[in-house]
């Protein structure tokens, strides 16, 4: 069976929605899988061994800079992947839906309830209406295994095996700043969103706590600020050089703990099960699966994924002695 899921962003979601293909290959073992996803974000894929092939489109290219050549040459790289017998959006755009309805035979998304966008509906032959305040991972994977009329067990999610992978040429980047004598922790101090971010002076107070090798991740011009402005006011905080995905994905599955707010780098982590702290304010905590190597601190603020609020920045709530815990429970 040739299968085909569409995903096409953001670093975070589909590493959610990757859970789901550990699910699809041990129910369907003889099937061919084909993932799509916007060329910015599509190398978190890059090596995963679940799939077949990983079609990496230009959309955001193509918005930003725009011309009909570019157009055709998309347009055909997704006509000429196909047919296949099922396909998945996970996404739930018109856009994504659009994509599934080109290249499938038969198509599957969310009902017009639970998708971003209701006109996507029209192009799937079966929908799937699943609650937002269902836990994301487990969304993302009862669309997929009810599309290909799968029975699985919720357990099968939480006591997952890691599912990002790399080159060893990756490990490279970022050797050189991980010690033998210390624990290695590192922190993800940015996001797409400033709310999702815990504030620097308390990331610095996590850091006195700790007696450990700390290194910050970055990706952005403001990340490396608040890098270079921890690095800067302790020694024990290095800042690592700016990484690719999978030299992140290299980084993060070296370390000992990581640290972070509801954002890629800090759900890689969870993806490869290393233990991590993860911390929500203006987000749903019910995104990912608590467990024995992952603990969710999650503001007082109240949260609904259908109007989430970007001026909500209650992650500042958070008590750092709380964090401390947490990470000397899981370092232990």
């Amino acid at each position: 069976m040739r299968i085909a899921i569409v995903r096409l962003s953001s670093l975070g979601d589909i590493i959610f929605c990757m859970a789901c293909l550990q699910v699809i290959r041990r129910h369907l073992p003889g099937s061919s899988i084909t993932w799509f996803a916007d060329s910015k974000f599509a190398d978190i894929l890059d090596h995963q061994q679940d799939l077949d092939r990983v079609v990496k489109v230009d959309l955001k290219g193509l918005k930003r800079s725009f011309s009909w050549g570019k157009l055709r040459s998309e347009y055909r790289q997704i006509a000429d992947s196909g047919p296949f017998d099922m396909v998945i959006d996970l996404h739930g755009m018109l856009k994504s839906a659009l994509i599934a309805r080109r290249i499938g035979r038969k198509t599957a998304g969310f009902a017009r309830d639970a998708a971003k966008e209701p006109l996507a509906t029209v192009c799937y032959d079966r929908t799937f209406s699943l609650p937002l305040e269902m836990n994301t991972v487990l969304r993302y994977t009862k669309l997929a295994a009810s599309a290909l009329d799968i029975t699985f067990d919720e357990s099968e999610l939480m006591e997952k095996e890691p599912f990002l992978f790399y080159a060893e040429e990756d490990r490279e980047a970022s050797r050189e700043f991980f010690v033998k004598e210390k624990k290695n922790v590192i922190l993800v101090v940015g996001s797409t969103w400033e709310s999702r971010n815990y504030p620097k002076e308390k990331f610095l107070t996590v850091v006195e706590g700790l007696e450990e090798n700390v290194l910050v991740c970055h990706g952005s011009k403001k990340e490396y600020e608040t890098a270079c402005w921890l690095a800067e006011r302790s020694p024990k905080v290095s800042v690592l050089p700016k990484l690719t995905i999978n030299q992140l994905k290299a980084a993060i599955s070296q370390a000992d703990l990581v640290i972070g707010g509801d954002t890629g780098p800090t759900h890689i982590a969870w993806a490869n099960n290393v233990p991590c702290v993860v911390l929500f304010g203006p987000t749903p905590a019910h995104r990912i699966y608590p467990g024995a190597t992952c603990r969710i601190m999650k503001s007082s603020s109240v949260v609904r994924e259908e109007s989430l609020d970007k001026n909500d920045f209650s992650i500042r709530e958070l008590k750092e002695e709380d964090i401390l815990s947490h990470a000397r429970e899981l370092l232990a």
